[in-house]
């Protein structure tokens, strides 16, 4: 490519962008806080799923960006060695910029080369929806020359920065218009333009990261098998999966074939595992996983029945917020379910030798909140040696109390809101 085919593309690339800002509700991200402390002259990498909003989080950090979408067609013929033209084509265009996208990189071969050289001069941003092969490159020619993030769909509170809905609770009305407002977001989901687009736009998004991040960049060849694995997945979230109760229910000819697709699935973000606790490390590494998906209104669109399952989508939102935790603001955060031949507590959550459990139900009441999930919450708090745990529930608050023990239940509208100052806090405040 030469200096007048970039400027071109970066032209038509950047208005495209600017027209996509001004029209929309551009909500700030939250991830955004964690980026700009250390945003000097390095590599940012951000990885996340698909359509999650990477692009416009990339272009949105400072006010004069150099964007490059790898993914236009206008730019197949671009090669490492043309770097200097693009930086020279974005002299032209732009005069000076304060930082470098370069948006689904992973497109251009030898990308990690052209980083390499641009994060000298540059905060260089590279954005990407395919953790495994892009982790691949930072390991062997980056080295530890970079720093990377996560972004996820939408949390509530950006759900209602973009429904322009105020987080303030005063009254009956406005606790009535926050539980409306949960509803949808469950039904609907965090990805940005499904808000617009509803549930024809999250099934298409769902195929795409299936054939375009999975089937087509690792060359799977059993396209029906693969997709087998996905769907089997995502109609057992937020319950326990094992790779041989997969192979054996789906015929699949080996176990590490499952576990490949597995692998596969989790690059894209589709799906998250998460281990089961054991004070025994290999047992961690041993045990079954549970699974989780990566946005409910996904969950919704997929399985058309899946909203009778309220308590398995609670569940499913609580743990993607407690992934947001980990990857926004708390990178130390470990993330466990925890089960014995007595019963099971949802999520253990440790980070700098603190220890919270929290179990998920949907109630309204006191009444309809099972005591064999209460009595199981208190004798793990007593195993773990914690005097606090947490019950999320759909609409009853209050606390359950036995001995020196206390379990404080919050309605999940509340505790979404609020996970961030809660976690670990003793007070629990609301």
């Amino acid at each position: 490519m030469n200096v007048e085919e970039l400027k071109r593309v970066l032209a038509d690339q950047w208005e495209t962008l600017k027209e996509k800002l001004e029209r929309e509700n551009i909500v700030g991200r939250e991830l955004k806080e964690r980026i700009l402390v250390n945003f000097a002259p390095t590599a940012h990498i951000i990885t996340g799923p698909r359509r999650s909003g990477k692009s416009v989080l990339s272009a949105t950090l400072r006010r004069k960006p150099l964007y490059v979408n790898f993914e236009d067609p206008a730019m197949a013929g671009f090669k490492i060695e043309d770097y200097g033209l693009l930086l020279s084509a974005g002299y032209e265009l732009f005069g000076e910029f304060d930082y470098i996208v370069l948006d689904e990189v992973q497109e251009v071969e030898g990308w990690e080369k052209m980083v390499s050289v641009l994060r000298e001069r540059y905060p260089t941003v590279v954005t990407g929806t395919n953790a495994r092969l892009l982790s691949r490159e930072f390991s062997t020619y980056l080295t530890g020359r970079y720093l990377s993030y996560t972004l996820l769909p939408f949390s509530f509170r950006e759900f209602l920065a973009y429904r322009e809905i105020s987080p303030e609770v005063r009254t009956t009305r406005d606790e009535a218009r926050m539980k409306r407002a949960l509803r949808e977001y469950i039904e609907h989901g965090g990805f940005p333009e499904a808000l617009r687009f509803g549930r024809e736009y999250l099934i298409n998004l769902y195929n795409d990261i299936i054939t375009r991040d999975v089937i087509v960049r690792y060359g799977v060849r059993n396209v029906r098998e693969l997709k087998e694995v996905a769907f089997y997945l995502f109609s057992n979230f937020a319950g326990r999966c094992t790779y041989n109760k997969t192979k054996n229910t789906l015929g699949i000819g080996n176990v590490g074939t499952v576990k490949k697709y597995v692998e596969y699935l989790q690059s894209t973000y589709l799906i998250f595992e998460l281990p089961k606790f054991s004070f025994k490390p290999k047992e961690i590494v041993r045990g079954d996983k549970k699974v989780y998906t990566v946005d409910t209104g996904m969950l919704n669109a997929v399985l058309p029945r899946v909203s009778k399952n309220m308590d398995r989508l609670m569940e499913n939102a609580v743990f993607l917020e407690l992934l947001r935790l980990k990857h926004y603001w708390r990178q130390g955060l470990e993330l466990y379910y925890y089960r014995d031949t007595k019963g099971e507590v949802d999520f253990v959550v440790r980070d700098k030798g603190e220890t919270e459990l929290i179990q998920v139900t949907y109630a309204s009441s006191e009444e309809e909140v099972a005591s064999r999930e209460v009595e199981n919450l208190f004798r793990v708090m007593k195993l773990f040696g914690v005097k606090r745990g947490t019950l999320v529930t759909w609409d009853y608050s209050g606390k359950i109390r036995r001995d020196n023990l206390v379990i404080r239940a919050v309605p999940l509208w509340k505790w979404l809101l609020n996970s961030r100052v809660n976690l670990f806090n003793p007070r629990h405040p609301s």
